[in-house]
């Protein structure tokens, strides 16, 4: 029920990755949840499953920043471990504070809103495109992967023939050993490669040179190593959130007729679905002292993974659990982490995701069936997204 990940001399234990890429990993999470919510693993490394312990946690000053990101993808030294060591959620102290509040600044609520025409119009042109396609399409590409894609394309304003390039590098990503890490290489040296120009630019990549009030900025390192994280965790989790937002709709005549007819019902799908099916699987933690958990002696510098997936069905917080239903009562769901590492880019993508819903399940909109069972991405064990989700367009369901 574990896996070991290369992060040097030593291997750590990180039983999350290989339940989490299981087809199916919410059996797996109950047993682990079941049998001690609070697991010891190998290394040091711990592993928390229900919602009162990931949420306690996320929000205790007494944990920082864990490196499960780099232990998933096995970085131990170069460049990829390097950008993965300085962006943001890495950090702790004056360090992360800093640089969350110059990153900040482009993801606040009015600048979100700022974007909402531009949110419309990628998301009319791909729904558009999946449409004039007809028959047998990939939602994921045309769609769930192509909206995220153009916000952050448009976001960082990069031209189409570049921009290509980066999709390249985020999508070409097979499930190998040290794939991950020749992605985050290739994207750190392709950011690297665009600071010059984009200096004279609007876009996220020289907002993110730009100083603070206090004339305190981000480094040449900073700026690549966060564009990095911008760019990937902005795909990735939103394509995830919108590919299994449809794909539970597709099993759900009842709840896609809902959206076209009740105003706001959207929104209920997309905060089910995180917490139904997070995109974030998991995050880490690390002890900053010697920290006692309901008895439990956690020592300075040992790791704790987060099962934020795991806590999103836990019975005793969401009664139920294993059941979809965008009418139960939400509130806590920790698909997008919490404390001062809580996601930046949450509302942006749920802003992303009700778009794409309401544009796709329209009342005259074709019914879509699906042709053959979905695939689940494997090569990120800290994500839950489809690699595909081959549809057929059946006329119109007007």
């Amino acid at each position: 029920m574990s896996i070991e990940a290369d992060v040097g001399p030593r291997r750590a234990r990180w039983d999350a990755y290989e339940i989490g890429a299981r087809r199916d990993p919410y059996a797996g999470w109950r047993e682990v949840r079941e049998r001690d919510p609070l697991a010891r693993g190998a290394d040091g490394v711990w592993l928390a499953t229900s919602h009162s312990l990931v949420d306690r946690i996320l929000k205790d000053p007494r944990f920082g920043a864990g490196s499960g990101v780099a232990a998933s993808f096995g970085a131990d030294d170069g460049r990829a471990a390097r950008v993965m060591e300085t962006w943001l959620m890495s950090r702790d102290g004056p360090p992360h504070d800093r640089a969350r509040a110059l990153v900040r600044r482009s993801f606040t609520p009015r600048a979100v809103e700022r974007l909402a025409p531009t949110i419309e119009r990628i998301v009319a042109r791909s729904v558009a495109r999946v449409r004039d396609a007809g028959g047998e399409v990939d939602l994921v590409d045309l769609l769930a992967f192509a909206v995220p894609s153009g916000v952050m394309q448009d976001l960082f304003g990069v031209d189409d023939a570049t921009w290509r390039g980066f999709e390249d590098l985020v999508r070409a990503v097979p499930d190998a050993p040290g794939a991950s890490l020749a992605m985050i290489d290739g994207l750190a040296e392709a950011f690297d490669a665009q600071l010059g120009a984009a200096e004279e630019s609007e876009g996220l990549l020289a907002a993110l040179g730009r100083p603070g009030e206090q004339g305190e900025r981000l480094d040449r390192e900073e700026i690549v190593a966060n564009a990095v994280l911008l760019s990937t965790a902005g795909i990735d989790t939103t394509a995830g959130l919108i590919s299994s937002a449809i794909h539970l709709l597709l099993e759900r005549d009842d709840l896609r007729d809902r959206i076209a007819r009740e105003e706001g019902f959207a929104e209920a799908i997309v905060e089910e679905t995180l917490r139904f099916e997070s995109p974030a699987i998991s995050c880490s933690r690390r002890a900053l002292e010697d920290v006692e958990i309901d008895g439990r002696p956690i020592r300075r510098n040992e790791q704790v993974l987060l099962g934020l997936a795991a806590a999103n069905r836990d019975p005793e917080r969401f009664p139920d659990p294993d059941r979809f239903d965008p009418d139960r009562e939400l509130g806590g769901v920790l698909a997008f982490g919490g404390g001062r590492h809580h996601c930046l880019g949450a509302p942006l993508a749920r802003l992303e995701a009700r778009r794409v819903l309401e544009a796709l399940f329209t009342r005259d909109a074709p019914a879509i069936r699906r042709v053959e069972d979905p695939t689940w991405q494997r090569r990120n064990p800290t994500v839950r997204a489809l690699e595909r989700l081959p549809v057929r367009l059946e006329g119109s369901s007007a």
